[in-house]
């Protein structure tokens, strides 16, 4: 009887798991804002965007990665949009912070860090 209780406890302690980090929600700081869900999402600077694809992951330890396209701002804007250059998204969440790199493949342009914050406020577009 002693060995089962102890057993069933042992099984009991090794189902449960630390809380993973979540990265889905609204983020934002003085830097950049992004607004992340399931299926992708959206990033603003003070002179750009970006989106997110979905296949965006994060790690049990945090560790952000994802693709996706970044359009610099500045100027009017061509009718068919701006020119999209292939991103590489990098970056750690820690609690409510989320630190985030952007490389831009075709150029070899690294932008950031990034500092953003859940629930941080949004940033706007304000480049002429």
């Amino acid at each position: 009887m002693r060995i089962s209780t102890v057993l069933v406890g042992l099984i009991a302690l090794g189902c449960q798991s630390a809380t993973a980090p979540d990265a889905v929600g609204t983020w934002g700081g003085r830097e950049a804002s992004l607004v992340l869900t399931i299926s992708g999402g959206t990033m603003s600077y003070p002179c750009g965007a970006s989106t997110i694809d979905s296949t965006w992951a994060l790690s049990p330890a945090g560790q952000f990665t994802a693709v996706g396209q970044y359009f610099f701002g500045g100027g009017p804007v061509p009718p068919q949009g701006g020119t999209p250059h292939p991103a590489r998204y990098s970056g750690q969440v820690q609690g409510d912070a989320l630190t985030l790199t952007i490389t831009l493949t075709d150029l070899s342009q690294t932008l950031g860090p990034f500092h953003l914050f859940r629930g941080g406020p949004p940033v706007v577009q304000m480049c002429v």
